[in-house]
C-alpha cells in the first residue's frame, strides 16, 4: 500500500488548509494521475484536481509532488516509493552542472503549485497567469493580408524550436523567485513566449512586442537564476529567451 498526503482546501467555505491521508495499492505503470482518480473514484469523491490531455501536452495537472513541482500524468509513482537515482547535466546559459536527486519514500505528499491562488484542494487559479499571457498579444498579425506565405529556413525553425514546446504549466511561474517577490511579473513563460515570436523572421509585430515586455515587471524582473529551466518538464530555456530580448532592447537603445 502506498500512502498519499494530499492538500485539502475549498475557497469561500469554512475550512482551514488541511493534509488527508489516503492509502491505495499501487498498480503497474500508475502515475500520480491514475493516483488521484484511485483515491477520488475509490475514495473520496469530493478530491479536486485538473487534468486534461493525460499524455504531459496540455500542462494541466501541474502540482507540487514531494516538494518539487512535477506535471503528475508523467510521473510514475513507482519511481517516488521505490526510489529513484537521477543523473543529469543542467546547463546554465554557458555553465553546466552535474545535478544527482535521489528519492525514495513510502509516502507522497501532494501539494497544489505555489505561487498561485487556491480554488479548492489541488486546483489553483491561473487566471492572473495567462492574462499576463494575453497582455503581450501572442499570435500572428499579418499587416500585408494572408495571400503570401512566409516560409522560414531549417535554421531559423531550429531557433526557435525548444521555445514553442512551452506548455504553459505555470510550474516555472510557481518556482520563480521574481513572480513570488511580485505576482504581476509577467513570468517566465510569457516572456519565453515573447521571445518564440520576436526570433520569428515572419512577425511583424516586433517593435509593439518589445514595448510589452520593457518594463520592471517584464524582462528587466528576471533574477537569472533559472530555476524555471531547471523545472520546466518540457526543457524550454526560457532564461535564456529573457536575456535574448534584454540584448536585443539594450542593442535598439545604443543604435538610436
Amino acid at each position: 500500500m502506498v500512502k498519499f498526503k494530499i492538500y485539502r482546501f475549498e475557497k469561500g467555505k469554512d475550512s482551514k488548509p488541511r493534509f488527508e491521508n489516503f492509502a491505495i495499492k499501487e498498480g503497474e505503470g500508475m502515475t500520480i494521475l491514475d493516483a488521484l482518480f484511485k483515491i477520488k473514484d475509490e475514495i473520496d469523491g469530493t478530491l479536486s484536481f485538473r487534468y486534461s490531455c493525460r499524455g504531459a501536452v496540455c500542462g494541466s495537472c501541474g502540482m507540487l509532488i514531494n516538494g518539487s513541482p512535477m506535471l503528475a500524468c508523467r510521473t510514475q509513482v513507482g519511481d517516488l516509493i521505490k526510489g529513484k537515482l537521477n543523473f543529469e547535466l543542467k546547463i546554465h546559459g554557458p555553465f553546466a552542472f552535474p545535478s544527482i536527486n535521489k528519492i525514495d519514500s513510502m509516502e507522497i505528499q501532494i501539494e497544489p503549485l505555489p505561487n498561485f491562488a487556491i480554488i479548492k484542494d489541488l486546483v489553483v487559479d491561473m487566471k492572473s497567469f495567462f492574462n499576463g499571457y494575453e497582455s503581450i498579444d501572442p499570435w500572428f498579425i499579418k499587416k500585408n493580408g494572408l495571400d503570401n506565405e512566409n516560409n522560414m529556413s531549417q535554421k531559423e525553425m531550429k531557433a526557435i524550436e525548444p521555445y514553442i514546446n512551452c506548455i504553459m504549466c505555470g510550474i516555472c511561474f510557481s518556482k520563480c523567485p521574481s513572480a513570488i517577490r511580485d505576482n504581476k511579473y509577467l513570468g517566465p513563460a510569457t516572456l519565453a513566449k515573447a521571445w518564440r515570436f520576436l526570433a520569428d523572421s515572419r512577425f511583424e509585430n516586433k517593435k509593439e512586442m518589445l514595448k510589452k515586455v520593457d518594463s520592471h515587471r517584464g524582462v528587466w524582473a528576471c533574477d537569472t537564476v533559472y530555476r524555471c529551466v531547471d523545472f520546466c518538464p518540457k526543457n524550454v530555456p526560457s532564461t535564456q529567451g529573457i536575456t535574448a530580448i534584454r540584448r536585443k532592447l539594450l542593442l535598439n537603445k545604443l543604435i538610436r
